[in-house]
């Protein structure tokens, strides 16, 4: 009885992988897009007006989740996101 049951939740397993998407169903693209347009922190969220800046990213250009283009410059030793 246990190899029967084990036989058919192997089968169950492998036709979900093997299974095709059903028609007409996509991944909405825009939301992903969105998210990964704006410049990241360190910490990992959308850079925000006047917040620190790497000193590597000084002089470079980055955008905020608005798409809002900012600046990183000011101070060399601690630049900031500036409007350009």
């Amino acid at each position: 009885m246990r190899f029967r049951t084990l036989i058919a939740a192997v089968l169950l397993v492998l036709t979900g992988l093997v299974a095709a998407p059903a028609v007409g169903s996509a991944a909405p693209a825009a939301p992903a897009a969105a998210a990964a347009s704006c410049t990241k922190t360190s910490s990992g969220t959308c850079i925000k007006g006047g917040q620190f800046c790497p000193k590597k990213s000084y002089g470079k250009s980055g955008y905020d989740k608005n798409h809002k283009r900012w600046v990183c410059k000011g101070d060399r030793n601690h630049p900031k996101w500036t409007k350009p």
